[in-house]
């Protein structure tokens, strides 16, 4: 990862040289808890120069967000407990139904870690508070924390989540971009079928709307498909589902991928989907082969453009050797730290990259997951899926009631006459 991630978030993914105590000085002179930079490290009982594998700080918690740090949560009294409900209760509202428990770190931020025993405690409070609410838990990671202790200290991720009252469930729109040939409606089939390609293209079939895309294997009009995750962070897709609706069902949190032509003679219908359609997130997707080609470069700009977080994945990579697929993340990373651009690249090699590349990908607009799959050997493919199953809303609740007070706005996209039923107007409900 680049340094320049952990600087720009207190160190909190690892340490680039100097990355937790540099953060940290930058942001005040001396570490919170007293005493300056080098008294720190003696207190905490770490090296620099050894083999710390976390740093000693995340950023501190902020009072609005999804974000929670608890110290410990053993044993509370009855009050203390539906204090912590409340809070909870909070959590899930800004996070529009997902909240993070950060548990064994304090609320400026230090990783403390507990003991096994006090975890396991903490974690079995958390799940009662989770039940009060009617919500699920779901351990995302373990950390161990090498503080100056005898006995193993840890610090433990917990993703939160529960249905708003007022939904059938969870709900993000991711819009797929990427020159024409790089596998975006392949990699599509392979999320949402839940079956390997052949490498020939058997997997993008079932997207296609009309007989020529069929012939030709190039999308060129806008296309929707579902991945769903249940409460426990579990896919949900056609594979053990017959119909759409059976995966809304089964879901408590659902991707919409807006499948977009990458051929530059389609530009205006993937410029019609990315303005009409007001995707959450954007997918770029690269050919590991052929690299930054074609319409890469317009559909990145209009991602930009028009303000659209986006990540990337590269595909392929199992045609081209580990030298190919290398010098197309280069490729990449070189464009991204552009002036125009401005970016700053995260190479997503496992799932704890996966988690903090969603986290921190919600934080700022500055940050570019990138992800190196294959849709044929199915190689990093569920770090994709833990990426998506975690990636919270943009919007927050006080953004969400803003909209609810204005006028009623439907922008009407597309118009359709069902025999015996009469006209259907589709489209999004802005406010």
């Amino acid at each position: 990862m680049d340094s320049r991630v952990s600087e720009l978030f207190g160190g909190c993914c690892r340490p680039a040289g100097g990355g937790a105590g540099a953060a940290l000085r930058g942001r005040g002179g001396a570490a919170p808890g007293g005493g300056g930079g080098s008294k720190t490290k003696k207190k905490n009982g770490r090296s620099r120069g050894g083999k710390a594998n976390n740093p000693p700080y995340l950023p501190p918690e902020a009072e609005d967000g999804n974000i929670e740090y608890k110290l410990k949560l053993v044993n509370p009294s009855q009050y203390r407990f539906e204090h912590l409900v409340t809070q909870m209760k909070w959590r899930l509202q800004e996070g529009r139904g997902e909240a993070v428990y950060q548990i064994g770190v304090e609320d400026n931020g230090l990783l403390v870690g507990l003991s096994e025993e006090e975890m396991r405690a903490s974690l079995k409070t958390l799940r009662r508070m989770a039940e009060k609410v009617g919500a699920d838990i779901t351990v995302l990671r373990e950390r161990e924390v090498d503080y100056d202790s005898d006995v193993p200290r840890k610090i433990t991720e917990v993703l939160v989540r529960k249905v708003p009252d007022n939904q059938q469930f969870l709900d993000l729109r991711v819009a797929v971009l990427g020159n024409v040939d790089s596998g975006k409606s392949t990699l599509l089939g392979v999320l949402t079928q839940g079956e390997l390609d052949n490498g020939r293209g058997r997997a993008r079939l079932n997207l296609f709307r009309h007989l020529h895309e069929i012939q030709s294997g190039r999308t060129s009009s806008i296309s929707f498909e579902i991945l769903g995750f249940n409460s426990k962070g579990e896919v949900v897709n056609y594979s053990d589902s017959r119909t759409a609706e059976e995966i809304c069902e089964s879901s408590s949190k659902m991707i919409t991928f807006i499948d977009l032509a990458g051929h530059h003679k389609y530009l205006k219908t993937t410029i019609f989907g990315l303005t009409s359609y007001c995707p959450d997130f954007a997918m770029l997707v690269v050919s590991a082969n052929t690299g930054i080609a074609g319409t890469t470069r317009e559909h990145l700009g209009l991602a930009m453009a028009l303000k659209v977080p986006f990540f990337i994945v590269i595909s392929k990579v199992d045609l081209c050797s580990k030298a190919t697929v290398e010098r197309t993340v280069k490729q990449l990373e070189r464009i991204l730290k552009q002036p125009g651009c401005n970016k700053l690249p995260l190479l997503v090699n496992s799932d704890d990259d996966a988690v903090t590349a969603a986290q921190q990908f919600a934080q700022s607009p500055n940050i570019t997951p990138i992800f190196t799959l294959s849709s044929v050997s199915g190689e990093n493919l569920d770090l994709l899926k833990v990426f998506l199953n975690i990636l919270p809303p943009l919007t927050n609740s006080k953004e969400q009631e803003e909209l609810m007070q204005q006028l009623t706005e439907f922008q009407v996209d597309e118009i359709y006459t069902v025999p015996e039923v009469g006209t259907v107007v589709g489209g999004t409900l802005s406010r």
